[in-house]
């Protein structure tokens, strides 16, 4: 799939959509996290992918409006995942940096809001029930 980054899962897959969870964007301030990132099968295949992508394929005419700084956080996102040895990943695929991403520490999970700025959820519906994707 284009422009899809495909990872094999070295752990369950709820581990892996939990720590996604809690990685992304913050305001410190208000203690509100925005994941950047979420975990897509298809075909038995799965990929990490940012979540302006997923609207993509959502609908085939959305607007694209992911911007090489969102591709800089998602190639993050995963190589952090892979030290963290949740997954593993062609490693021309990634850079070892992690600037642009912020990590929640599963023990302050509960002292912070996480807002959701795609609902993963609709999509895997939608492909359920053979809509196109």
């Amino acid at each position: 799939m284009e422009n899809l980054i495909e990872v094999k899962l070295k752990v369950d897959k709820k581990i892996v959509i939990e720590t996604l969870s809690r990685v992304g964007i913050a305001n410190k301030k208000e203690k509100v996290l925005y994941p950047s990132c979420y975990l897509y099968e298809k075909d038995d295949k799965n990929y990490i992918v940012h979540f302006k992508r997923l609207f993509l394929l959502e609908k085939e005419n959305a607007y694209d409006n992911i911007c090489e700084e969102d591709i800089l956080r998602r190639n993050a996102i995963i190589y952090c995942l892979k030290q963290w040895n949740l997954i593993d990943v062609d490693e021309s695929t990634i850079e070892p940096h992690n600037k642009f991403i912020f990590v929640l520490s599963h023990a302050k999970k509960s002292d912070w809001s996480i807002e959701h700025k795609y609902n993963i959820n609709r999509l895997r519906q939608q492909e359920e029930e053979g809509e196109p994707t």
